[in-house]
C-alpha cells in the first residue's frame, strides 16, 4: 500500500509539472491567431517561434462563424494575436467589447496593424485603441524618414532603420535582445498615445521621422497633413491594465514579417526584428516582466523574530518588515532587482501614510530564498494606537503591478509597561520634595516623642495656678 501511494503521488506530481514544461507563459498557452490564409505565409517564422516556445496555436479566420472568445463565461484563449486583414469588420464575436472582456478576464492581446498606407484597420481595432487612449492615423498615412532610410534609392523612404528601445535608468528594459546595438527595420503608420498612465511607448520613431497623408500631400508634407513626428510618434505601444492583462499595438506588421527578419541592416548580416518580435511577444504573453511576492514577514522588538507576522504591535516600538520578490523569465523565476535609481517603498498607513520608507536588500534576511531578493526596513511605530496597514504599492512601466496589504493593530502601553516615576528625570524634584517631607515629619515626631520638658519649669507653672 505504501508503494502504491508513493507511486500515485509521484504520478500526480509529474502530471502537474507537464503544463509548466509545455508553456512558458504564466497566463497560459492557448493562443488564437486571427489570420487570413492569403497573409499566413508572410509570418511563418513568427508562428514557428511561438510553437517552439510551447504555445498551442489555433489559426482562425476572422470570418469563422464558430469563433468565440468565451465558453461558459470563461475565456477560451489565453492570448490573442490579430494580424492585418482586408476586412473592415471582424464579425460579431470579435468586437472591441469582446477584446476588452478578454482582457478583464486576464487574457493578453497583440494587435498588428497594416504597414501599407492602403491597409484597412478594422473598426473593432480603432474602437479598442480609442478606449485605451491610443490614436491610430486614418487610412493613407505612413511614416517617412529621409535621414536614415533602409534603401536610399527608394523615392518615399517609408522603410527606415530604428534603434532598439532605450528607457530611463529607473525603467526595466525587456526589449533589447542579445545585441543592444542592432537595428530594426520598420514600415508603417505609427501611433500617438494619450495621457493614460497605463499606455507606455515601447518603440518610438527617430527624431526626424514623421507620419503624413501620402495621398493628400504626395509631393510634400505640411502642417495639415502631418499626423505626428519625432519621439511623439510611437511605433509599438504596450498597455498593462490594472489586473495585469497586457495589450500591445504594433504600428506596422512588417516589423514581425519574415522579410524583415532576414534582411541585412548596415554592417549586420540580419536585422534585430526577430529578436525584437520575441521580446515583444514574451512581454505581451507574460513570459517576462512578471514580479511575484514569495513571502512577507514582519516582527516586533517585544517578542523578536520568534513570533513572525503577529497581529498586534505596541506604540513606539521597533518593527521590521521584509518582502521577498522574484521575477519570471521565460521558464523560471529569478531574484528581482530594483533599478538603482528606483525605490521599492513600504507605507505604514492608517487612512493616510504615517511612514513611507524605502525597502533595501537585506544582508542577513530572516528567511533565505534561492530565487528571490529579500527587501527589508526597520522603523518605530508612531505614538498613535489603532489599526494600521503594511502596504507595498509598486507600479512601474512594463512590470506587473504589485499591491500587497496586511493590517495589524497598534496598541497603547499596558499598565505595567509605562515608565516608572523614578525613571523620569523631570519628576525627581517632586519625588525629592515628598521624601524631604516624609523624613522631616519622622524627624519631628521623633524629636517630639523622645524629648521631655524641664522639671523646674513644669513645677513653677503649677504653683502659679494654685495662687
Amino acid at each position: 500500500m505504501a508503494r502504491l501511494r508513493l507511486r500515485s503521488l509521484l504520478t500526480a506530481l509529474l502530471a502537474s509539472m507537464v503544463p509548466l514544461s509545455q508553456s512558458l507563459s504564466l497566463t497560459g498557452s492557448r493562443t488564437l491567431l486571427v489570420l487570413e490564409e492569403d497573409t499566413k505565409g508572410e509570418f511563418q517564422t513568427l508562428i514557428s517561434d511561438l510553437e517552439a516556445r510551447g504555445f498551442q496555436l489555433d489559426i482562425r479566420s476572422a470570418k469563422a462563424e464558430s469563433l468565440d472568445l468565451f465558453q461558459h463565461e470563461e475565456r477560451a484563449y489565453d492570448n490573442i494575436i490579430v494580424f492585418p486583414t482586408k476586412l473592415k469588420g471582424l464579425g460579431p464575436n470579435l468586437q472591441s467589447t469582446s477584446f476588452l472582456k478578454h482582457a478583464s478576464h486576464g487574457g493578453n492581446l497583440l494587435i498588428l496593424l497594416p504597414s501599407s498606407p492602403d491597409g484597412v484597420v478594422p473598426t473593432a481595432m480603432n474602437e479598442l485603441a480609442g478606449q485605451l487612449d491610443i490614436f491610430i492615423p486614418p487610412k493613407g498615412f505612413s511614416i517617412v524618414n529621409h535621414f536614415d532610410p533602409a534603401n536610399p534609392a527608394e523615392a518615399d523612404h517609408t522603410t527606415f532603420f530604428v534603434d532598439l528601445p532605450s528607457f530611463p535608468p529607473h525603467t526595466k528594459n525587456y526589449f533589447t535582445g542579445d545585441d543592444p546595438a542592432a537595428k530594426l527595420l520598420y514600415r508603417g503608420a505609427g501611433l500617438v498615445l494619450g495621457n493614460s498612465p497605463l499606455a507606455q511607448p515601447i518603440l518610438t520613431a527617430p527624431q526626424y521621422a514623421y507620419s503624413y497623408d501620402t495621398k493628400e500631400a504626395a509631393d510634400y508634407a505640411d502642417d495639415e497633413s502631418v499626423f505626428s513626428a519625432g519621439s511623439q510618434l510611437t511605433l509599438v505601444a504596450g498597455v498593462q491594465t490594472r489586473n495585469n492583462a497586457r495589450i500591445t499595438f504594433v504600428g506596422g506588421a512588417d516589423l514581425f514579417a519574415d522579410a524583415s527578419f532576414t534582411k541585412a541592416v548596415k554592417d549586420k548580416p540580419a536585422s534585430a526584428n526577430r529578436a525584437f518580435a520575441k521580446d515583444v511577444t514574451a512581454w505581451t504573453f507574460k513570459e517576462t516582466g512578471v514580479v511575484r511576492v514569495d513571502t512577507i514577514e514582519h516582527w516586533g522588538e517585544e517578542l523578536g523574530p520568534a513570533v513572525v507576522n503577529g497581529e498586534v504591535y505596541r506604540i513606539k516600538s521597533d518593527v521590521t518588515f521584509s518582502i521577498a520578490l522574484s521575477e519570471y523569465s521565460y521558464d523560471h523565476f529569478t531574484p528581482y532587482t530594483v533599478p538603482e535609481t528606483d525605490a521599492l517603498q513600504l507605507e505604514f498607513t492608517m487612512l493616510d501614510p504615517y511612514y513611507r520608507i524605502p525597502l533595501l536588500p537585506a544582508t542577513t534576511p530572516l528567511s533565505t530564498h534561492k530565487n528571490s531578493t529579500v527587501y527589508t526596513a526597520t522603523f518605530r511605530t508612531p505614538d498613535q494606537h489603532g489599526v494600521f496597514t503594511f502596504t507595498v504599492n509598486y507600479k512601474r512601466p512594463f512590470v506587473s503591478n504589485l499591491l500587497e496589504k496586511q493590517a495589524v493593530t497598534v496598541r497603547h502601553f499596558a499598565h505595567n509597561e509605562w515608565t516608572r516615576s523614578w525613571g523620569i528625570s523631570g519628576s525627581w524634584p517632586w519625588i525629592g520634595g515628598v521624601w524631604v517631607v516624609v523624613v522631616g515629619w519622622i524627624a519631628f515626631v521623633g524629636v517630639w516623642l523622645w524629648s521631655k520638658p524641664v522639671a523646674g519649669a513644669a513645677a513653677g507653672g503649677k504653683s502659679k495656678k494654685k495662687q
